[in-house]
């Protein structure tokens, strides 16, 4: 009789347990929007069009409200892809050019310009405003903001048009 008394608080126990673990993972606050995600570079494939992403200073993520993360090998990829889907995004995330840095979206300075990228957009982001500016000005571009950027692909209505 000791030892079944013994074995139900143990599977109480573990029940309780089990609960307490499954409580937190249901309460938890959705998905991290302080921490880039990661792209294994020369692995991991563009989700706007399959190609392998090889270089991190042109590489761009968002990740959705719903925690999933796309990859990009272009800016004006992800920007692009962005709008013909429709998804809603929590957080998006792009690269220094000259430090190859994440940084999120909407801190980033961008220049769109005569730049080669890997999809042909032209557009790559900066840190620092005076960088950015110096860049523009070598590569005939244009500085822009991340609204700036959607609100181009938007109104050209082909994401062709994005920088240039």
């Amino acid at each position: 009789m000791m030892l079944f008394r013994g074995a139900g608080i143990r599977n109480l126990l573990v029940f309780n347990l089990i609960l307490v673990g499954l409580l937190l993972v249901a309460c938890s606050s959705g998905p991290d929007l302080e921490t880039p995600p990661d792209i294994r570079y020369g692995e991991d494939s563009c989700d706007r069009c399959l190609m392998i992403i090889n270089e991190a200073r042109y590489a761009a993520a968002y990740v959705t409200d719903d925690g999933e993360t796309r990859r990009f090998d272009d800016i004006g990829g992800m920007v692009a892809y962005t709008q013909e889907v429709s998804e809603e995004v929590a957080v998006f995330w792009v690269h220094d050019f000259d430090t190859e840095e994440w940084l999120k979206g909407e801190a980033a300075f961008y220049v769109a310009g005569d730049q080669a990228t890997p999809m042909g957009f032209g557009i790559v982001a900066f840190t620092d405003q005076d960088r950015a500016e110096a860049w523009a000005a070598k590569m005939n571009g244009v500085i822009m903001t991340f609204s700036d950027l959607l609100n181009q692909g938007e109104a050209a209505g082909s994401p062709e048009h994005l920088g240039g």
